[in-house]
């Protein structure tokens, strides 16, 4: 569907409408959102793209496929690459090279595209163009490559015994997850399931975390501490392929927010969810590198704040600064 996006920088076309069911649906990030119909598709999403970067390369660095509860699934992620001329869902154009992160999952029926589940690092490009809407983080800020052993793409018949074997590893540590108690992380057995020199690409606010400590101490720990009844899995599409795995839900975490402040934002008392995405490469009998996408934007939006509306104050005093040089 994206093959003429994924070699050198070209115009951005979108996709053949063909491919999509006339009544799709798409479940897309703030201020997106869902959508129904091809048309709107189109309108609100990849038209909207091909204007603000009209030329692009598209880079999956993850592609996957499977079947979850009776439906087949094809789940990718990777990065739009190219030059933002103009202003995309508020964020203003640098007018130079950006890269987008994106992950989607496409439920397939009769050949054509009925269901789409979408994240971009919206916020991620937002620091690009020069506009960081959360607090420093102690994750590594930069735009995750893929995996280290360029093993992401499913694009050939894998092994079934590897694929059960990713599946089987991916639930059982979600289990684990789910065993969360009072001891908090100690309680979830997380050791079990990473390899110690672990990868871990959060999205733009959290970061990236290499080595199981700093996935403790930067990613997991935090969540925990917020979050202390969170529970995972609530998952509409949860596939392996190979040593690949991917999961995504609408939410996929939920939990009230009662703990410590998270990111700097204080706690609400409030119920949570978290819509987002993991992408998974197994390495022998542990998980190796894991890739997640969240829609920040909606999780700031459940507390009462609208990220994307710090923008124009974010630009009134750029303007002001300037003015006073």
């Amino acid at each position: 569907m994206w093959q003429s996006l994924e070699g050198r920088p070209q115009p951005f076309v979108p996709p053949r409408e063909a491919a999509f069911d006339e009544h799709v649906t798409f479940h897309g990030p703030l201020p997106i959102g869902r959508l129904v119909g091809r048309d709107a598709l189109f309108e609100r999403v990849y038209l909207p793209l091909a204007r603000s970067f009209p030329f692009a390369q598209r880079q999956p660095y993850l592609f996957l496929g499977g079947r979850f509860e009776g439906e087949d699934w094809v789940a990718t992620s990777g990065d739009l690459a190219g030059v933002m001329v103009t202003d995309w869902l508020g964020l203003p154009a640098p007018q130079r090279p950006v890269r987008l992160r994106f992950g989607e999952f496409y439920r397939v029926a009769e050949g054509r595209i009925v269901e789409i589940r979408c994240l971009f690092d919206i916020l991620g490009l937002a620091a690009q163009a020069g506009y960081p809407l959360l607090p420093p983080f102690e994750g590594g800020a930069v735009t995750p490559p893929g995996p280290c052993a360029g093993n992401g793409l499913c694009l050939h018949l894998q092994d079934a015994d590897e694929t059960r074997r990713t599946l089987n590893l991916v639930e059982a540590m979600i289990d684990g997850c789910n065993r969360l108690d009072r001891r908090g992380l100690d309680s979830m057995g997380m050791e079990a399931f990473w390899h110690p020199d672990m990868v871990w690409h959060g999205p733009w606010g959290i970061g990236s975390c290499y080595g199981f400590r700093e996935f403790q101490n930067y990613a997991q720990g935090p969540s925990v501490a917020s979050f202390p009844d969170r529970t995972g899995g609530h998952h509409r599409a949860r596939i392996a392929e190979g040593v690949t795995a991917a999961f995504t839900g609408w939410p996929s975490l939920k939990g009230s927010f009662t703990g410590a402040a998270f990111h700097g934002l204080a706690p609400t008392g409030k119920p949570i969810g978290m819509n987002l995405m993991d992408f998974y490469v197994r390495r022998g009998a542990r998980l190796h590198e894991n890739w997640v996408l969240i829609d920040l934007i909606d999780f700031w939006a459940q507390c009462g704040v609208d990220l994307l509306g710090r923008i124009p104050r974010l630009k009134a005093a750029e303007r002001g600064g300037l003015a006073a040089n």
